[in-house]
């Protein structure tokens, strides 16, 4: 999965449009970043990625480029 593939991934998590994304943008001001999208994006991680997200660095992400450092892209 390369970066466009993971931000559009988000991008369905999140229920927002996909296009334009360029992974400054903060997941709490794009979308629904609630709980239910927290254990959305770690269930892609692993299924698509075959990658363990680490909680604490997941706790720590702020942007699109963050969260996919934590997916290991």
């Amino acid at each position: 999965m390369d970066k466009a593939a993971f931000f559009a991934a988000i991008a369905e998590i999140l229920e927002v449009d996909g296009s334009g994304l360029t992974g400054e943008e903060n997941v709490r001001d794009i979308g629904n970043w609630d709980s239910l999208s927290v254990i959305s994006f770690v269930a892609m991680v692993d299924s698509d990625l075959g990658r363990i997200v680490d909680g604490e660095k997941l706790k720590s992400a702020v942007t699109l480029n963050d969260l996919a450092a934590v997916a290991g892209l």
